[in-house]
């Protein structure tokens, strides 16, 4: 049994449906406007913290090897290097080198006092054998040779930490005397605090941003806002430091997870040459707190609309539901034979003209039931009269020619009108249906029934499609007529069935009738032909298909209420 779902209960739901898109749509489209405005500001905002304060630290740093390289050319330090040759043995370099180191030393404080503000920690000078020329904190034993990887041909650039703990930024260069040649080696070692008060600033930054700094190693040299004791023993090993130093690219306006796994918001400012990438980073969620606040309050919002549009529907469905409830209560009074029920519903709206067409038909319907037993009386008398008809059973073509709207037409019409467009009508179609031996049965103002009765002569079925086919043919001819006349123009529709026909004749054997299946086919069929055309069915089909005419079956589609097949002929 199919399940009942009332008008209030198909109200409500389609009012949440229609509430709960639109606040899914709304949201939708508000956190996407809000999300591109506010990654717009914070783009900006980021990219222009990114590049200025990663451009300070460069300077800083390319200062400093500035003045380095500037002091590796003073003419005191070449002139050691010519006199400290590689060849001399220990004990002669050692001599040497006590006599020139207090005029290195003059020239290494006087550089650090007039040009160089920001202090050295260390200053190394190296032969290329790896004998020390100069050390700011060590003491030079004659036999010493400087451990490790100390030959660079090109200045670098490391950050170090001392025994204490505090960051160092080790910059190493060559040396070369006036013919071109590397001679030696710099290499100074000095704090990197200064970058503090350049990436610790907050300003320009939201809650959760930060901006540090990362070693070629992958290792944190700066601060971190989120914990403590960071550089040198937090590594980061993300998205954007893997893009710098692995592909020298900067990172613009990209989401990726940080140090912390935690999605982020960032630039980067790459500078691998220098060994260090600078990286500018906010909290996605810190970006996004501000759309999620707002898709909040929607939801919020949008969720006590529905609850309040949900009870105005409940009344409202309500006093629609209660009226037609009455009227359903009401059809059911009559369905079972009572005809004196009434709804009497005033609502001043269409439901209320529903009420009155459900009481003025039931007043009809039980006027018609009365009017009905009278006439049963009147048709058992005339049983005698009807007695005298007999019938004659002959196979036959049944056609039918049916005016298209004719309805519609006559209602724009006078009664001369309409009198003068049926008789255009009529007396062009007869003679045409007489001529082909055809036998016209009702005319009336749009249709004509006529037929042909199977005899001994083999043309009746080509007679009767020829008939047809001038029929649907002589359209342009009656238009003429009509439009002679000021009258609408004329198209109709022309249906062929075969079968057993019941001729009714009256004692005088004057045709009144026929009846049968044809006749029923005929007038079921009409309806599908095109205007101005002729449809046949299965039945005349199966006769003529060997005649010269042509046959177009029509789709079933077209025909899906049928249970049989129809064909146009031309």
């Amino acid at each position: 049994m199919k399940s009942f779902v009332s008008i209030s209960t198909k109200l409500i739901v389609l009012m949440l449906a229609i509430s709960i898109a639109s606040i899914a749509v709304t949201t939708g489209l508000a956190y996407n406007f809000a999300d591109s405005v506010i990654k717009n500001n914070v783009k900006e905002s980021l990219k222009d913290e990114s590049e200025t304060r990663g451009q300070v630290i460069s300077s800083i740093i390319e200062s400093r090897i500035t003045k380095l390289q500037s002091f590796s050319q003073n003419q005191v330090i070449r002139e050691s290097f010519d006199v400290l040759i590689p060849g001399l043995d220990d004990i002669s370099f050692h001599n040497i080198l006590v006599e020139q180191l207090p005029h290195i030393q003059t020239e290494f404080h006087s550089f650090q006092l007039n040009e160089f503000e920001a202090g050295i920690r260390d200053l190394q000078i190296i032969n290329m054998r790896g004998k020390p020329i100069f050390s700011l904190n060590e003491k030079i034993d004659p036999i010493t040779y400087i451990k490790g990887n100390y030959k660079v041909s090109k200045t670098t650039v490391e950050f170090t930490q001392d025994p204490d703990k505090n960051r160092l930024m080790k910059i190493s260069l060559p040396i070369f005397s006036d013919t071109g040649n590397q001679v030696g080696v710099m290499i100074a070692s000095m704090g990197s605090s200064v970058f503090d008060d350049v990436l610790l600033n907050r300003f320009g930054l939201h809650e959760t941003g930060e901006v540090y700094l990362v070693s070629k190693n992958k290792m944190m040299l700066s601060e971190s806002i989120f914990f403590e004791n960071a550089p040198f023993n937090q590594k980061v090993d993300t998205f954007a430091v893997r893009e710098c130093f692995d592909n020298g690219r900067n990172v613009e306006a990209a989401d990726y997870t940080d140090y912390r796994n935690v999605d982020i918001f960032g630039y980067s400012y790459c500078q691998k040459d220098l060994g260090f990438v600078l990286l500018t980073e906010v909290d996605e969620s810190s970006i996004l707190k501000p759309i999620t606040e707002l898709q909040n309050k929607i939801i919020i919002v949008g969720i006590s609309l529905i609850v309040i549009a949900s009870i105005v529907t409940l009344i409202l469905s309500r006093r629609i539901s209660q009226p037609i409830l009455k009227l359903r209560n009401a059809a059911k009074e009559i369905s079972s034979g009572n005809f004196d029920v009434r709804t009497n519903i005033k609502t001043n709206d269409e439901i209320e003209q529903l009420s009155a067409s459900f009481d003025n038909m039931a007043k009809t319907i039980e006027e018609t039931i009365s009017a009905i037993g009278k006439r049963e009386n009147i048709i058992k008398q005339q049983g005698n009269i009807l007695s005298k008809f007999f019938e004659e059973k002959q196979d036959s073509y049944v056609c039918l020619i049916d005016l298209v709207g004719s309805v519609k037409i006559s209602e724009s019409l006078s009664a001369e009108q309409k009198q003068k467009y049926g008789h255009i009508f009529s007396d062009s179609v007869v003679p045409v249906i007489k001529k082909y031996e055809g036998i016209p049965i009702k005319i009336v103002d749009d249709a004509i029934l006529f037929y042909f009765p199977v005899s001994d002569n083999k043309d009746t079925l080509s007679n009767m499609l020829k008939c047809c086919i001038e029929l649907s043919q002589m359209y342009g001819e009656l238009n003429e007529k009509t439009t002679s006349e000021n009258l609408p123009g004329i198209s109709y529709r022309i249906s062929s069935a075969y079968g057993l026909v019941h001729a009714a004749k009256t004692a005088d054997l004057s045709l009144d009738d026929i009846f049968g299946e044809p006749v029923n086919t005929v007038f079921k069929i009409n309806h599908y032909a095109l205007p101005n055309t002729v449809v046949i069915d299965d039945s005349v089909y199966d006769k003529a298909k060997d005649l010269d005419f042509k046959f177009t079956k029509m789709s079933q589609s077209l025909v899906r209420n049928l249970e049989y097949s129809l064909y146009i002929v031309s």
